[in-house]
């Protein structure tokens, strides 16, 4: 849809923070601002796309009205037809995505071109509408990580390995308030936790109990800063058993006590303004 009719629907201005159940691409022709997503921000430029993940927090910053449009599709029709290539798979192609990128003339009319396909599309009600829309979105999504700055991290050999790996990356993100644990993981595997630590560590370096503790915290700083929950509340809701304990998990990572994250923040944030 056009940006400025997706900024009324969800009533866009500079207090509103919106969660992702979906995938979202924001294409400015024209913009004023700036785009937080989670504790990043990026300015807002024309001719810039932006990729917002599912669960993924953001929010517009020093706001003017902007041309252009939003693209929003959920996992469940990216996979609507399965072609047979891991590489296109939503929890595989869509895994980590630059969250910009600042198109070139070239690729700008690359891009362009297939997302005014893609519109035209949309507004048609033909016989295989949806099957025609679905290879098109999978051409823009890979047209858009081919130019991104991101490129040349796709690797394209799918090996067991691989698949386990992103097999763990899936469960950490639905289990990670409940599961905080390599070794109950690793029964989900059917692995030994010693064997699933040491193929994480190969492949992301970075242990299985700290990608876990990472995705934990993420959760964590984003409730800090986009709700209104208490440090208490957000323990519970992080599947802590009391605040004390959450208080030093979330210490450890950040060297700051939960309040004192969320004062932090909040204090930069109005020195921006």
């Amino acid at each position: 849809m056009p940006f400025d009719e997706f900024t009324t629907k969800i009533q866009c201005d500079s207090d509103s923070h919106f969660k992702n159940k979906f995938y979202t691409v924001f294409l400015f022709k024209n913009a004023e601002g700036s785009l937080v997503i989670d504790d990043q921000e990026f300015d807002m430029k024309p001719l810039k796309f932006f990729f917002i993940n599912y669960n993924q927090v953001y929010h517009f910053k020093d706001f003017l009205s902007s041309k252009g449009d939003v693209l929003m599709f959920t996992k469940s029709f990216y996979n609507y037809v399965y072609t047979g290539n891991k590489m296109i798979k939503s929890d595989t192609a869509l895994n980590d995505v630059a969250p910009y990128l600042l198109l070139s003339e070239e690729s700008t009319t690359d891009l362009f071109q297939t997302f005014e396909e893609l519109k035209h599309e949309y507004s048609k009600n033909k016989l295989l509408r949806k099957e025609i829309i679905c290879l098109l979105l999978k051409v823009f999504v890979l047209k858009y990580i081919r130019n991104s700055n991101k490129k040349n991290r796709i690797d394209r050999s799918v090996d067991h390995k691989k698949e386990i790996v992103e097999k763990f990356s899936y469960l950490v993100n639905q289990h990670y308030k409940d599961l905080k644990t390599t070794s109950k993981y690793a029964e989900k595997l059917n692995l030994s936790a010693n064997y699933l630590n040491a193929l994480i560590k190969e492949s992301l370096d970075i242990s299985a109990g700290q990608m876990i503790k990472n995705r934990v915290i993420l959760e964590a700083q984003r409730l800090l800063l986009h709700t209104t929950l208490t440090v208490t509340e957000i323990s519970y809701e992080l599947g802590f058993n009391d605040n004390s304990h959450f208080g030093k998990y979330f210490k450890s990572a950040t060297k700051y006590s939960p309040n004192e994250y969320r004062i932090l923040k909040t204090k930069d944030s109005y020195n921006d303004i």
